[in-house]
């Protein structure tokens, strides 16, 4: 996360970070695509929302992990039929559907990514023999 809160300061937008609690039961991989995702997801907040706040919320349900991005900006777009330059929210989607997650994007009062990757039956049963 300290990448990220310098990417923000750095840009001038405050950061809030709610995480509800860690996620837990997510392999390594996985673990690594929700942090390339949530990485993508600011560098778009920074490059193109004009915004002021950036909030992170990390949440664990019983079945998944839900990560959500969300900004007081503007969407600029209209993904996933925009034919802008970048690949970024294409990049996020794919990644999540790598790992059976999946993306919802939200534009009203600003723009908000909602991440879901589901747990990883593995790691459930590896935490479950500590």
């Amino acid at each position: 996360m300290s990448n990220i809160e310098q990417i923000l300061e750095a840009a001038g937008i405050e950061l809030i970070y709610d995480e509800k609690e860690a996620p837990k039961h997510i392999s390594l991989l996985n673990e690594n695509i929700v942090s390339m995702c949530i990485k993508e997801a600011v560098t778009n907040v920074v490059k193109h929302s004009d915004a002021t706040i950036c909030k992170i919320t990390i949440h664990q349900k019983s079945k998944e992990a839900i990560i959500t991005v969300e900004d007081d900006g503007t969407f600029k777009g209209d993904y996933p039929h925009s034919q802008t330059k970048g690949h970024g929210l294409l990049g996020i989607r794919e990644r999540l559907e790598f790992a059976n997650g999946r993306l919802r994007i939200e534009t009203k009062d600003g723009t908000k990514l909602i991440m879901s990757i589901p747990n990883d039956s593995a790691a459930k049963d590896k935490e479950g023999m500590k």
